[in-house]
């Protein structure tokens, strides 16, 4: 079995959108890792759907990604990431 990637508790602000939809929703994550994001919001999203999100660390960091949700789980959702880019404002 592949060993899975070590997952940090921590809830900041996330800023989530569908792909090819303008509109951005928000959420907080509940621990991240290397491959994925696990996250809580209000808003409904399906299995299988594409989203580019932004994560606000402290010290001006801000992840952005983009990943799909391979599981939904009421207001909890968990997101595998394709691609990242840290940026330091």
């Amino acid at each position: 079995y592949p060993l899975r990637a070590k997952r940090f508790p921590l809830q900041v602000p996330l800023h989530y959108q569908k792909v090819g939809v303008p509109q951005w929703f928000e959420g907080r994550t509940l621990n991240i890792s290397r491959t994925g994001i696990l996250f809580q919001a209000d808003e409904p999203l399906p299995k299988d759907a594409t989203l580019d999100m932004r994560v606000d660390f402290p010290a001006n960091v801000t992840l952005s990604c983009q990943g799909s949700v391979v599981r939904a789980d009421s207001d909890t959702f968990a997101v595998r990431i394709h691609r990242y880019q840290l940026q330091h404002a």
